[in-house]
């Protein structure tokens, strides 16, 4: 699973963009790098775009899993979750995002970058 993590230093947000298959570790990877990103930058708003990610490898009980562990590893994030294609991918987030939620992390579900970006900077 390929993915980058930048800085949108003008708005202070930490970008993430994940695409292609993914495996449980994959995402932990990614998670921990853009954690240590918000902690070293001091930064709170974490936009992750998922729109080209495919979890067909990944268990229901991974994204209760991974939804949360990031509850308990920085529960003061505002999260925007930009939605993918696949249907499947799709309710995996929703169901992670709903996971995050419970836990009392700030999360949105969104379908293009713009709407995430307004909503992170309300």
């Amino acid at each position: 699973m390929p993915y980058s993590v930048s800085l949108d230093e003008d708005r202070r947000i930490v970008l993430i963009k994940v695409s292609g298959p993914a495996s449980k570790d994959d995402h932990y990877n990614a998670r921990n790098e853009a954690l240590k990103f918000c902690q070293e930058q001091n930064i709170s708003r974490l936009l992750v775009d998922l729109r080209d990610l495919n979890t067909k490898n990944i268990a229901t009980s991974g994204c209760y899993s991974f939804g949360a562990s990031l509850a308990l590893t920085c529960p003061l994030l505002r999260i925007a979750h930009i939605l993918p294609k696949d249907r499947k991918s799709n309710d995996d987030v929703r169901f992670t995002s709903t996971v995050e939620t419970n836990r009392g992390i700030m999360t949105g579900e969104f379908s293009t970058v713009e709407e995430a970006r307004d909503w992170l900077l309300q």
